[in-house]
């Protein structure tokens, strides 16, 4: 089941966060997320259990992708697909823009975003610790 996130859910994410991002809890202010309407963080549940989330931005011209992330064992499970899907049906129109950035070598993550025509329209060098990222595009 996909739902907007509630602040009872802040916790969990902070923890599937931490295990995959360096300083997640540190860096990113959930609860300043959810009090603001600019972003959208949408949590995956199995079981109800969050094994999964999303945080979109709708900035001025575009929405920006910030993040996905799946916990372990539930990956390769079409979940980040999941996701996506519901974001471009339920939040997006025609004509909308969405860009993000990926690490050159997160060759999953490059997979799923081909899969939706999202195309690469810059490399910015040593974006993540060293390695490049590409920002990629969609138009609804």
């Amino acid at each position: 089941m996909i739902r907007e996130s509630l602040l009872e859910d802040i916790s969990r994410i902070n923890y599937l966060g931490n295990k995959f991002i360096n300083n997640f809890s540190n860096t990113y202010n959930l609860i300043n997320y959810l009090n603001d309407d600019k972003y959208l963080i949408l949590v995956y549940l199995v079981d109800n259990e969050i094994n999964a989330f999303l945080i979109l931005l709708k900035n001025i011209d575009c929405y920006e992708l910030e993040m996905i992330v799946v916990n372990d064992g539930y990956r390769q499970k079409g979940i980040a697909s999941n996701l996506l899907d519901y974001v471009f049906n339920n939040y997006l129109k025609k004509d909308d823009v969405i860009i993000l950035e990926v690490a050159v070598n997160n060759i999953p993550a490059l997979n799923l975003y081909q899969k939706y025509n999202f195309s690469i329209i810059n490399t910015r060098k040593k974006y993540y610790h060293g390695i490049d990222a590409y920002v990629m595009k969609k138009v609804i």
